[in-house]
């Protein structure tokens, strides 16, 4: 069965085969009647497809215009597979770098185990790589499964649930004076400032005003409340977006789950933790996302939270070249040979060179076993893509990799791999749910 990467076209019958697909992967229970008006998507948000190809049809490779896939002039019956790219950008080791968000992975039993998704992620790699985005990121429902694809994970997600009143202790009290108000998308300039110096981590994104509005304000399907703290100089310094949930015991088991929240320093995020804890008339737990278990030392009884943790998002090296090249880096005259394995993408697959010059990494592929200018590039260390991706984003050291098994060579050149690439301070965090 010939099948053809393209764009999901912008008109209703492409849309409502989109849709079903989307729907039977992630709402099944809603039944197959089901047919609401579909959410309004960010402007980030491009879907793309699988499609079967009619004998008589002529493939086309790319539009020459903007780098995009040509749209499916197919039958919308003849959507496989579909997905989604969005175009963000995140910050990498200090610098904010274009990255491929995909996102809404969807494939009918029917066409399943038949590589449908390996083919159309390496049409979105390839789509990434023509648009000179050299990292691509996603959520997966199974870390093994997008592992086989060339992915790493980032970070671990984490999560803790407690009792409103669990926020009595002194590290949740706050001291200044201010004002806490339900926000609305007018308060987005005010947001994104806050965002951007709330979430100064590795792997943090920026947020456009269109993602606020509808992904963080609203969910895929509901809206959320959105609140935030400001002082008495009216300047916006912390904020949750959060909903709040039926229990198994109705009323009396409802919890409040905080999706979002950021806060640009100590008195601020208590604050937002005194504001939860104002819940206790209405909620018997809230939940909260978070980067690391450090939330446990502001609450007064840390053994009655549930902490859950569990493999977070991963991420990719789309252009091993272009993603090597023009990172900040600590070392001043440090080089090493990276000889790449890369299964899904020959561009991908092969030895690397990789030089500091001027606080910025420089990468270029080289012949195996060949030599560069400054000396040989015999020896060095070999990795997969996956772990590459892993290492090049701050989340995991060379040495660390080493001694999992997924980094081979000699010390030497693991330690010079480390000093171009040291592990990020603060820990990765991709926050961001897409």
């Amino acid at each position: 069965m010939p099948l053809e990467y393209r764009t999901v076209p912008d008109d209703d019958a492409h849309r409502t085969a989109y849709r079903r697909l989307l729907q039977y992967a992630f709402a099944p229970q809603r039944g197959p009647s089901h047919d609401d008006d579909p959410p309004e998507r960010p402007d980030e948000f491009e879907p793309r497809g699988l499609y079967v190809r009619s004998d008589d049809a002529v493939a086309e490779t790319s539009d020459a215009t903007n780098g995009h896939p040509p749209v499916a002039d197919a039958d919308p019956s003849a959507l496989v597979v579909c997905g989604a790219l969005l175009a963000f950008r995140m910050r990498i080791r200090g610098e904010w770098r274009p990255v491929g968000g995909i996102s809404a992975v969807a494939s009918p039993p029917e066409h399943r185990r038949r590589g449908h998704v390996g083919t159309l992620l390496a049409g979105m790699h390839t789509e990434l790589r023509g648009r000179d985005v050299a990292f691509a990121a996603l959520w997966p429902f199974s870390n093994p499964f997008y592992r086989r694809f060339g992915y790493g994970r980032t970070n671990d997600d984490v999560a803790h649930e407690f009792p409103p009143e669990a926020l009595d202790a002194p590290a949740a009290t706050p001291s200044e004076e201010g004002t806490t108000r339900r926000l609305s998308v007018n308060d987005v300039d005010g947001l994104s400032t806050l965002h951007e110096a709330a979430a100064s981590e590795p792997l943090a994104l920026r947020r456009s005003a269109d993602w606020w509005r509808l992904r963080i304000f609203r969910s895929w399907t509901d809206e959320r409340y959105v609140y935030g703290w400001e002082d008495d100089a009216e300047t916006l310094r912390s904020y949750l977006a959060y909903r709040i949930e039926d229990g198994d015991a109705g009323d009396e088991g409802r919890r409040l789950v905080v999706d979002y929240w950021g806060a640009t320093d100590d008195e601020a995020l208590r604050h937002l933790l005194a504001f939860l804890r104002n819940h206790d008339s209405q909620v018997t737990t809230v939940r909260l996302a978070a980067g690391d278990a450090s939330l446990l030392d502001r609450l007064s009884d840390p053994d009655g939270a549930d902490t859950t943790v569990r493999p977070g998002p991963m991420v990719r090296v789309v252009d091993v070249e272009a993603a090597l090249s023009g990172l900040p880096t600590p070392a001043a005259d440090e080089r090493v040979v990276i000889h790449v394995r890369e299964p899904r993408h020959d561009w991908n697959n092969g030895a690397f060179v990789v030089d500091a010059d001027g606080g910025q990494t420089t990468c270029r592929r080289i012949e195996e076993g060949g030599a560069a200018a400054g000396g040989s590039v015999d020896g060095g260390v070999t990795v997969g893509i996956g772990a590459l991706s892993r290492l090049v984003v701050g989340s995991r050291s060379a040495s660390s990799l080493a001694t999992l098994g997924a980094v081979d060579g000699d010390a030497d050149a693991a330690a010079r791999l480390d000093a171009l690439f040291p592990r990020e301070t603060p820990e990765p965090y991709l926050r961001e749910r897409f």
